[in-house]
Protein backbone atom coordinates (compact mmCIF):
# COMPACT_ATOMS: atom_id res chain seq x y z
CA UNK A 1 0.00 0.00 0.00
CA UNK A 2 2.63 2.45 1.07
CA UNK A 3 6.53 2.66 1.60
CA UNK A 4 8.03 4.05 4.52
CA UNK A 5 9.07 7.10 1.98
CA UNK A 6 5.22 7.58 1.61
CA UNK A 7 4.92 7.08 5.48
CA UNK A 8 7.69 9.47 6.68
CA UNK A 9 6.31 12.27 3.40
CA UNK A 10 2.67 12.27 4.93
CA UNK A 11 3.71 12.60 8.66
CA UNK A 12 5.57 15.85 8.24
CA UNK A 13 2.62 17.53 5.97
CA UNK A 14 0.62 16.47 9.08
CA UNK A 15 3.17 17.55 11.33
CA UNK A 16 3.28 20.81 9.41
CA UNK A 17 -0.90 21.28 9.26
CA UNK A 18 -0.65 20.62 13.25
CA UNK A 19 1.90 22.70 14.02
CA UNK A 20 4.21 20.14 15.95
CA UNK A 21 5.23 16.69 16.48
CA UNK A 22 2.62 13.73 16.37
CA UNK A 23 4.51 12.35 18.75
CA UNK A 24 5.46 8.66 19.34
CA UNK A 25 2.10 7.42 18.23
CA UNK A 26 2.60 9.28 14.55
CA UNK A 27 3.51 6.54 12.77
CA UNK A 28 0.50 4.24 13.67
CA UNK A 29 -1.89 7.34 13.20
CA UNK A 30 -1.08 8.15 9.68
CA UNK A 31 -0.72 3.99 8.84
CA UNK A 32 -4.70 4.12 10.23
CA UNK A 33 -5.54 7.28 8.49
CA UNK A 34 -3.89 5.91 5.63
CA UNK A 35 -6.51 2.76 5.54
CA UNK A 36 -9.23 4.29 6.04
CA UNK A 37 -8.50 7.06 3.29
CA UNK A 38 -7.78 3.67 0.81
CA UNK A 39 -10.95 1.48 2.36
CA UNK A 40 -13.04 5.03 1.65
CA UNK A 41 -11.97 5.45 -1.71
CA UNK A 42 -11.49 2.00 -2.65
CA UNK A 43 -7.99 2.25 -3.27
CA UNK A 44 -4.78 0.45 -2.96
CA UNK A 45 -2.51 3.29 -3.46
CA UNK A 46 -2.05 6.66 -2.35
CA UNK A 47 -1.15 9.15 -5.46
CA UNK A 48 1.25 11.74 -3.83
CA UNK A 49 -2.05 14.56 -4.49
CA UNK A 50 -4.01 12.41 -2.41
CA UNK A 51 -1.31 13.13 1.14
CA UNK A 52 -2.55 15.98 1.94
CA UNK A 53 -6.14 14.75 2.30
CA UNK A 54 -4.36 11.64 4.57
CA UNK A 55 -2.62 14.09 6.50
CA UNK A 56 -5.35 15.58 7.33
CA UNK A 57 -7.45 12.74 8.34
CA UNK A 58 -3.95 11.63 10.33
CA UNK A 59 -4.71 14.70 12.79
CA UNK A 60 -8.24 14.46 12.96
CA UNK A 61 -8.25 10.74 14.00
CA UNK A 62 -5.51 12.36 16.77
CA UNK A 63 -7.86 14.76 17.71
CA UNK A 64 -11.02 12.65 17.83
CA UNK A 65 -14.67 14.31 17.14
CA UNK A 66 -15.31 17.29 19.26
CA UNK A 67 -18.25 19.40 20.13
CA UNK A 68 -17.48 22.55 17.58
CA UNK A 69 -21.21 24.09 18.45
CA UNK A 70 -24.31 23.99 20.33
CA UNK A 71 -27.31 25.60 19.63
CA UNK A 72 -29.82 26.16 22.08
CA UNK A 73 -32.66 26.98 20.17
CA UNK A 74 -33.89 23.36 18.59
CA UNK A 75 -31.29 22.10 20.18
CA UNK A 76 -28.43 21.17 17.44
CA UNK A 77 -24.92 19.95 18.49
CA UNK A 78 -21.98 20.11 15.51
CA UNK A 79 -18.76 18.06 15.85
CA UNK A 80 -15.42 19.12 14.88
CA UNK A 81 -13.61 15.97 13.06
CA UNK A 82 -13.29 13.59 9.99
CA UNK A 83 -16.43 14.35 8.23
CA UNK A 84 -14.15 17.54 6.47
CA UNK A 85 -11.48 15.29 6.05
CA UNK A 86 -13.45 12.64 4.60
CA UNK A 87 -14.43 15.21 2.03
CA UNK A 88 -10.71 16.55 1.14
CA UNK A 89 -10.58 12.99 -0.11
CA UNK A 90 -13.76 13.42 -2.55
CA UNK A 91 -11.42 13.74 -5.48
CA UNK A 92 -9.98 10.55 -4.78
CA UNK A 93 -12.90 8.49 -4.54
CA UNK A 94 -13.66 5.62 -6.95
CA UNK A 95 -16.64 3.76 -7.79
CA UNK A 96 -17.35 0.13 -5.84
CA UNK A 97 -16.76 -2.89 -8.54
CA UNK A 98 -16.17 -6.51 -9.16
CA UNK A 99 -12.62 -7.37 -9.08
CA UNK A 100 -11.34 -9.85 -11.06
CA UNK A 101 -12.13 -13.16 -9.60
CA UNK A 102 -14.54 -12.05 -7.26
CA UNK A 103 -18.08 -13.52 -7.74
Amino acid sequence: MMDQAQREAIRKKAEILAGGDLGGDGDAIVDMAAQRACAYCQRHDIPEAMEQAVAALALAIRDGDAVKSITRGDTAITYSGQSGALDLLAPFRRLGGLKEGEL
